[in-house]
């Protein structure tokens, strides 16, 4: 059952609905990303849009803000048509989006990107108060638990306080009237959900109808009223959620029961073996005397709340980041990287947390991608054999079920989840020995994410060390042989199962006894 449905969800459904897609279609070159789709929101409801990758979600959503023109139907405001041509038309209707890669100006301030299109506070001769206007803000920020100073860029913040910076922006408008929240809990960690479901509920509570897409379920079932299912650009399926649990609701999504994948890691004693990978005392402006090994075959899970310091972690070891204390060893030997090639050239590959701003190039072909950083095996007396790279690049897209209409598909036009897979088919088709996964299944829907545990899976079975470094606990409680704990930059425990729960990490990581009676 719906343990989030709002108390008279029936007397909402009841009056006429805020907003109605009518047989909503739209195609790019001839493939139909949204098929007739038609369901209804009412005011004072959270209305969760659920789906695989491609199913057709974001497209609806970019139709409903003006970004794409439908090729048919239509969507009703009040029963009225709404016709909305461009995104800024939006927020004269009271609607407001927060998307998975938050709209904003990296080189601009955050209190710039807050009341960017907004009225400004003016002083006398037509001069802006910045005073104020970075009052305003900071109080915005308070809203949703963030506490930065409005001037610093942008460009200076992690994923997940950008995706806050956003939703400290809908608290500006004057008068939302629908909200869409598209998985933007995909970068927050469980202490940052919380304070994002209390917005969400805050704008129910004042009517405003709430459109929220996640592919996290147990979030669904946490602060929905009613849920659409979208299948191949489709209409599946308009329900309560207190009418659907977990395995009905993942049946609606991809049509079949859902494997259930258990932690089958590998758990040999490390008692008289060497390190693959050891760091002794790393520090820097947020790391305190961190120190960890990292064996053959293993995956090592890393825990924390945003700011612990995790990324920073990986970052040392594939020398995209300097220690101000502190050395790297691999296979025994110190080693200081000081550029990531370095680490590649002795078999590192790091997948990072922001796949479009770190991870890929939107503009290249599928098979460009996947086979740039390994170029000089395809090259004889200086000339790229064309015909040999485009072999190994669709047999690699193949491996690891990367779908696309074919390997000349620009990454920009490939869903989160295969997107996510080609980055992993680029450097796992190279000899690795170290993997290190920053957030590896973010915005990935069920079906790819169980996919890409596979993968992980299989890379560690042939040796390679493997660290994982995720939000999502039951990722690490899948995976992991050990999660080791950071907080404030220091590792404050180390878990092994059967203790890699849930409950267990996060009464870790808040320094709460962690019995199975005060962790449960």
């Amino acid at each position: 059952m719906g343990i989030g449905a709002a108390a008279g969800t029936s007397g909402i459904a009841q009056q006429p609905p805020i907003l109605e897609f009518r047989e909503v279609t739209k195609a790019f070159s001839g493939q139909v990303a949204v098929d007739a789709v038609s369901f209804s929101v009412h005011a004072g409801e959270v209305h969760a849009l659920v789906g695989e990758n491609g199913a057709g979600k974001t497209t609806l959503i970019k139709v409903l803000a003006g970004e794409h023109t439908p090729d048919a139907g239509e969507i009703l405001l009040d029963g009225q048509p709404l016709a909305i041509r461009h995104p800024w038309q939006a927020t004269e209707h009271g609607l407001g989006f927060i998307h998975q890669e938050p709209a904003l100006v990296p080189s601009l301030s955050v209190t710039e990107n807050v009341t960017l299109g907004l009225d400004l506070m003016m002083r006398r001769l037509g001069l802006i108060d910045w005073r104020r206007q970075h009052q305003l803000v900071r109080r915005a920020l308070e809203q949703v638990g963030l506490q930065i100073d409005p001037r610093v860029r942008v460009s200076d913040l992690g994923v997940a306080d950008r995706q806050l910076v956003a939703v400290a922006r809908i608290m500006l408008l004057k008068a939302p009237r629908i909200v869409v929240f598209d998985e933007v809990t995909a970068p927050l960690t469980a202490l940052e959900v919380d304070r994002l479901f209390r917005i969400v509920r805050d704008l129910r509570g004042r009517g405003v109808a709430v459109i929220y897409i996640s592919h996290r379920l147990e979030e669904i079932f946490t602060v929905a009223d009613r849920v659409t299912v979208m299948r191949n650009g489709r209409w599946v399926a308009t329900e309560p959620v207190a009418a659907l649990d977990q395995p009905s609701l993942i049946r609606l999504i991809i049509g079949h029961e859902r494997e259930r994948l258990q932690n089958s890691v590998n758990l040999e004693s490390t008692a008289n073996r060497r390190p693959l990978v050891s760091a002794h005392g790393l520090e820097d402006e947020l790391l305190r005397d961190v120190s960890l090994d990292l064996y053959e075959g293993e995956i090592l899970g890393i825990a924390g709340l945003t700011g612990a310091g995790r990324t920073n972690v990986l970052e040392i070891l594939f020398g995209a980041r300097a220690p101000v204390a502190g050395h790297v060893y691999y296979q025994g030997e110190r080693v200081r990287f000081r550029h990531p090639a370095d680490a590649i050239s002795r078999g590192f590959a790091m997948i990072t947390e922001d796949r479009k701003r770190d991870g890929l190039v939107p503009s290249f072909p599928l098979w460009q991608h996947i086979t740039l950083p390994s170029l000089k095996d395809f090259s004889s007396a200086g000339l790229l054999r064309l015909g040999r790279e485009r072999r190994a690049a669709r047999d690699a897209a193949m491996r690891f079920d990367v779908r696309a209409w074919s390997i000349q598909t620009a990454m920009r036009d490939l869903s989160g989840g295969n997107q996510q897979k080609a980055i992993l088919a680029r450097w796992l088709s190279r000899r690795l020995r170290v993997l290190l996964l920053d957030e590896p299944t973010h915005g990935v829907d069920i079906g790819a994410k169980e996919q890409i545990y596979r993968i992980i899976r299989q890379v560690a079975a042939e040796g390679v060390g493997v660290i994982v470094v995720s939000s999502e606990l039951e990722e690490l409680e899948i995976l992991c042989s050990r999660v080791l704990l950071l907080s404030r930059g220091g590792i404050i425990g180390e878990l092994t199962p059967p203790n890699i729960t849930k409950p267990y990490i996060l009464a870790g990581l808040f320094g709460q006894p962690t019995s199975e009676a005060d962790a449960s």
